[in-house]
């Protein structure tokens, strides 16, 4: 445990080291801004070069304090405090070690069951990505995910990757996620949702390689466990859950309560995310009151809830201080005014190519922004002001500019250590980042070249 958590901070300590350097080297620039529709964008054209603000040693160590402090950052900090807490308590009621065992002698006795597993798995999850940006929800998932997996022979990797990657293969083929299909066709001036029908087919190719991806990985460590990139941690996992193939602890009515209860925030959870928009703290409040139910409806007493709560909340710790220091990429990015400057870069680079180039360099370095603008939505509401029109010009339509741009924000969530989903689920499940990078990329690869085809398709049939 000693040496994933020393691997993974050195990792994000000599970006954060990488990106100082670069306010160095980097002219400072920025463009004006304007507030349209409640959204702060970039006026185009108003790019100009300002002041040099150089970060030194002490700004670096300021950093993740710094982080701490962002609205953006805090949230979701605050939201992994509560989701740690709640589920602690949901785990000690024995809710859920008693329904995973009875689902694992179930998908035993049913091997189809256990087949269908993983694709009906991710392609429920991609659904949710596609329609209503299923991003850090999955964060509420994967303690049961994991569990689970282990519990049908596979390992926490794949407790992971089911929610994570279905998830993002919806989220990057969106063909309705109004965070950013909907912003970036609003910036864009174009009717919403519009291009369905291609967005379609884009979408079900992109699941279905995730879905691919994921089963054969799942069978070669069914084949040899120990090719498992948490092979060690899930060893001490099973003796945790104490799994056999036959039932030997009872699934009591307590235990049912706490379950539905769990099943009944998840589809509020929905219903208020689609109908009225809930975020990160309305969520949060949803998961808080689950623990209140559980410990009522588990029976439990308040000093074991309320330990079991703070016990949740601590083993949270480590995955939040991974995200203040990548939070503090961003936060030294800002400061040394360097963000606008690559923005501007982008801009001018694309306007000198033919359009098929273009538009594989505009998802190329949409990609990249990843690293400082991991947000869908804020990607969108800094890009696609400048990139829109400028798609006009180069012979891009802005239906091509926009899946350019969705195509570098789904696979950059992937594999960039700013993403706080990802340093989230895979610290759940103890994968250093190095191995999760190793484990990523051939996935990433093949979506590239995906995304490439698909955009060359767009540019060919001039697509609207």
């Amino acid at each position: 445990m000693t040496n994933i958590k020393i691997n993974t901070t050195v990792i994000f300590m000599s970006i954060i080291v990488l990106t100082a350097i670069s306010t160095w080297i980097v002219p400072a620039g920025q463009y004006d801004r304007e507030i349209v529709d409640g959204r702060q964008t970039l006026v185009e054209g108003s790019f100009h070069h300002i002041e040099s603000s150089p970060q030194g040693i002490f700004d670096v160590l300021q950093a993740p304090m710094r982080a701490f402090g962002r609205s953006t950052a805090t949230g979701i900090m605050a939201f992994l405090l509560i989701i740690g807490g709640a589920f602690m308590i949901i785990e000690r009621t024995g809710a859920l070690t008693a329904a995973i065992k009875h689902a694992s002698v179930l998908f035993t006795k049913r091997p189809k069951l256990r087949v269908l597993f993983i694709p009906v798995s991710m392609l429920l999850f991609s659904l949710g990505g596609a329609t209503y940006g299923m991003a850090e929800e999955v964060l509420i998932f994967v303690p049961v995910f994991i569990p689970l997996a282990i519990s049908l022979r596979y390992d926490s990797t794949v407790g992971v990757a089911v929610p994570f990657l279905g998830a993002y293969a919806g989220f990057g083929g969106a063909f309705m996620n109004p965070f950013t299909l909907g912003v970036a066709q609003g910036i864009a001036e174009l009717p919403l949702y519009s291009g369905m029908g291609y967005r379609l087919i884009i979408w079900a190719s992109i699941t279905a390689v995730a879905i691919i991806f994921v089963m054969l990985y799942a069978r070669k460590i069914t084949k040899n466990p120990s090719a498992s990139l948490t092979y060690e941690f899930d060893k001490e996992r099973k003796e945790q859950l104490r799994l056999t193939d036959t039932i030997d602890e009872k699934f009591t009515i307590r235990h049912k309560l706490v379950l539905g209860a769990f099943a009944s925030t998840i589809v509020l959870l929905i219903f208020g995310v689609i109908r009225y928009e809930w975020h990160i703290v309305e969520i949060g409040a949803l998961f808080l009151g689950l623990g209140v139910v559980a410990t009522i409806l588990g029976r439990m007493k308040i000093n074991d809830a309320t330990k079991s709560f703070y016990d949740g909340v601590r083993s949270m710790a480590e995955i939040i201080f991974l995200l203040a220091l990548a939070t503090s990429i961003i936060i030294i990015a800002e400061n040394g005014n360097i963000l606008d400057t690559i923005l501007h870069f982008m801009a001018s680079g694309l306007s000198s190519l033919n359009a098929t180039l273009a538009s594989w360099v505009a998802f190329i370095m949409q990609a990249f922004l990843n690293l400082f603008i991991p947000g869908g939505s804020s990607k969108a509401i800094l890009t696609m002001p400048i990139l829109a029109p400028l798609s006009d010009l180069i012979g891009i339509t802005r239906q091509t500019m926009i899946l350019a741009y969705q195509f570098g924000d789904g696979i950059g969530n992937l594999f960039m250590p700013t993403n706080v989903i990802l340093l989230g689920v895979i610290s759940m499940a103890r994968i250093p980042f190095a191995k999760w990078f190793r484990f990523i990329m051939p996935l990433v690869v093949v979506w590239a070249l995906m995304s490439l085809a698909f955009l060359a398709i767009a540019v060919q049939m001039n697509w609207q």
